[in-house]
């Protein structure tokens, strides 16, 4: 074959075997081959003939009775704000631009803790240790809302109703990556289960903190999750004096403009 016929595929790929053009293809293709290199001749001719591009004409009506399964894609987007209720685009500016500094400055405390090797690390729940992450964010089993009134007299009466405990940096640290996600996740389904609270929105601040980038498909739909979650209970805020109206502009405005869900954005003014 001569390189002024070769196309851009035959150019990519070595030839496999050598093949003896014995002059012109002058071969009967109803007469079997008599010998290898005439068969390898055959089989050229036969894939140059063959279009480049083969589509498939199917009648796809005949499977719909068969179809038992539907996916469909989720463009849902955040709740619209209530009038008075969304951020300025300078509040939402200045807000990431914080966020980014609270990042780098982690980053930092995290490379110095890898080169101290005498720090000691934090030991946290595993990753799948649902109730073990409840206790050590809340203090108990159920996070506040959802435990029973005299279920909580009970505790303090055995002096077990302690106050979990905040995001503190050692324990940030000791959580990788596939943590961060997952106890992101129960934090969003405690939030939808008993509303929000004060301490949860320093866990969620914290966990965005340590999350990294590029998003994995899980994380990016947690953090969707997430910021239509905020929007859902800030529509039902009765007025703009409500102290968790903040909280909840700033995860949403973090999801949507730092982590590039922009389609969730607030557009301020």
């Amino acid at each position: 074959m001569n390189g002024s016929d070769e196309s851009d595929g035959d150019r990519l790929q070595g030839a496999a075997l050598i093949v003896d053009d014995g002059g012109l293809d002058d071969f009967d293709l109803d007469i079997p081959p008599t010998t290898g290199n005439e068969y390898l001749r055959r089989v050229r001719r036969e894939a140059n003939d063959c279009p480049k591009v083969v589509v498939a004409d199917i009648d796809t009506s005949i499977f719909t009775k068969k179809q038992t399964v539907n996916v469909r894609h989720d463009t849902r987007g955040c709740h619209p704000a209530p009038k008075g209720f969304a951020p300025d685009l300078e509040w939402q500016r200045t807000q990431i631009a914080d966020f980014a500094e609270f990042r780098q400055s982690y980053a930092r405390q995290k490379a110095l803790r890898k080169k101290n090797k005498s720090l000691k690390i934090e030991n946290v729940p595993l990753a799948n240790d649902v109730e073990g992450w409840c206790r050590l964010c809340f203090g108990r089993l159920q996070p506040p809302g959802s435990v029973p009134h005299e279920i909580k007299e009970n505790e303090s009466e055995n002096g077990t109703d302690r106050q979990g405990t905040l995001p503190l940096l050692s324990i940030m640290m000791a959580m990788d990556q596939p943590a961060v996600i997952k106890v992101l996740e129960y934090h969003i389904n405690w939030f939808e289960a008993t509303g929000f609270s004060d301490k949860q929105g320093s866990w969620f601040y914290s966990l965005l903190v340590c999350l990294e980038k590029p998003l994995s498909p899980e994380a990016c739909s947690t953090l969707r999750t997430l910021a239509r979650s905020c929007s859902n209970l800030r529509a039902s805020l009765e007025n703009s004096d409500d102290p968790r109206l903040s909280p909840l502009n700033l995860f949403i405005c973090i999801v949507a403009r730092y982590f590039d869900q922009i389609d969730l954005a607030d557009s301020g003014t």
